[in-house]
């Protein structure tokens, strides 16, 4: 059993005695999001740590999609949805890994740009290539692709 299955294991037993139902249900969500990723067609393989950081990270685009989408409209309900969602947002970050900092990131993307000879807007995919192949683990995509195109802007 991987470490993170047992730490999800074990935050769901607390959160039960603790009678946490929000983060009893985050917690079988990504329990269900790993079984159905494990019960589709075609997988083969193990789950292990990296598998559970890859289906935590889809789930948490997701929620981020979701709250771009409740952004749009401005009732009383939107709201309420959005800062639910922001906060199973915030309760995923405990699993994943920290991400570089902007400043970290900005200088990864002006390393980048230097390799590549020259600020050219036409560039902006190079950049990003760059970026992710060295640091993909570590960056955010849009984080990067927002500091590329500020960065080659004419």
């Amino acid at each position: 059993m991987s470490d993170l299955s047992q730490q999800l294991d074990a935050k769901l037993k607390e959160s039960m005695f603790a009678k946490d139902q929000p983060m009893m249900n985050l917690v079988r969500m990504l329990k269900t999001k790993m079984m159905e990723r494990r019960t589709a067609k075609g997988f083969s393989g193990e789950v292990n740590d990296a598998l559970w950081l890859e289906v935590i990270g889809a789930y948490v685009k997701s929620l981020e999609k979701g709250v771009s989408e409740f952004e749009k409209s401005n009732s009383d309900a939107a709201r309420e949805q959005i800062a639910s969602l922001k906060w199973e947002i915030g309760a995923c970050q405990q699993w994943l890994p920290t991400k570089a900092s902007e400043a970290q990131t900005q200088a990864w993307v002006e390393e980048a740009i230097a390799g590549l000879g020259g600020k050219e807007k036409a560039k902006i995919g190079a950049v990003m290539g760059a970026v992710m192949k060295g640091h993909k683990d570590d960056v955010d995509a849009s984080l990067v692709k927002r500091l590329a195109e500020a960065a080659l802007a004419p």
